[in-house]
């Protein structure tokens, strides 16, 4: 057993000699490798001078652009917004129609928008016209007749003045609701049925023989009030523009079948010249109104 031992401690000793050898042998060989990288780097064409130059020169250019960036994020930002554009929300519009004082005729209407494609539209009309004034030339275009019962036949007079009222109702379908803004009720294209009722006297006088005294006749003025009754239906197509946002101008033309009464007589008119105020049958309608939009 001792001889056992004594080999292993032998091979002990002789592990631990490799070993130092070993040591010995690492710094030499360290020394080589550094030699050989001394050697590499005196080969190499290198100014360690101008290098530190280099490094310097990009160590100020980052630090210019490192103060750069912070002057900007000091920098207020100022944000343009575009200028809000509104959209105007109509609920209704009041108009006149100019070309109606030609004939004496104040007219005005009021449309109510009852959706995005419908409104109702009702006019009211009021006549004063006489031989002077801006309705002269369609007074004196027109014929006044009256039937005369002791010729049992129609007589022709002189009017002075016309007078009455009358209404007006339209329920408008506008065709292009829903393809634009501008093309929803009241403004854009629209298609109406109409109604109107008007309500009119007029004054004139004819001239009658009538015996002054026995056996002497003359000349003289009688004075005639008529009542009309008008009564018309019809369809008309127009076109609602919007002029500086709040204003409109509404251009429409159609047809109505028109039928006027006296109030004496039994029955209609007929024969009338279509430009007579007592016209039955069937007549053009057209016309300009302006107005505003609320």
């Amino acid at each position: 057993m001792l001889d056992v031992k004594l080999q292993l401690l032998d091979s002990k000793l002789e592990l631990l000699d490799t070993k130092i050898k070993l040591w010995e042998a690492k710094p030499k060989e360290l020394d080589l490798r550094l030699n050989e990288l001394g050697n590499k780097i005196s080969s190499m064409d290198i100014d360690p001078q101008l290098i530190t130059q280099k490094l310097n020169e990009i160590d100020s250019l980052l630090k210019i652009r490192q103060e750069s960036e912070q002057n900007i994020m000091l920098e207020p930002q100022v944000i343009y917004e575009p200028e809000p554009v509104f959209m105007y929300n109509y609920k209704s519009a009041i108009m006149m129609d100019p070309a109606r004082l030609l004939e004496g005729t104040l007219q005005i209407s009021y449309e109510r928008i009852l959706s995005t494609k419908f409104s109702l539209n009702v006019a009211g009309l009021a006549t004063y016209s006489t031989t002077k004034g801006i309705s002269h030339y369609y007074f004196k275009n027109q014929s006044f007749e009256y039937f005369n019962l002791a010729s049992n036949s129609y007589e022709s007079y002189e009017g002075e003045v016309m007078a009455g009222g009358g209404i007006i109702a339209q329920l408008r379908n506008y065709l292009l609701a829903g393809h634009s803004k501008w093309r929803e009720a009241p403004l854009g294209l629209y298609a109406a049925p109409q109604l109107m009722y008007r309500r009119m006297s007029i004054t004139g006088y004819y001239q009658e023989m009538e015996e002054i005294e026995p056996g002497q006749f003359e000349l003289v003025d009688k004075k005639i009030i008529q009542h009309l009754n008008i009564y018309a239906g019809g369809v008309i197509l127009g076109l609602k523009i919007p002029i500086l946002k709040a204003l409109t101008v509404d251009v429409f033309a159609g047809g109505n079948i028109k039928l006027s009464k006296y109030k004496d007589d039994d029955g209609f008119t007929k024969y009338k010249d279509w430009f007579n105020i007592d016209f039955s049958g069937v007549s053009p309608v057209a016309g300009i109104s302006i107005g505003i939009l609320k």
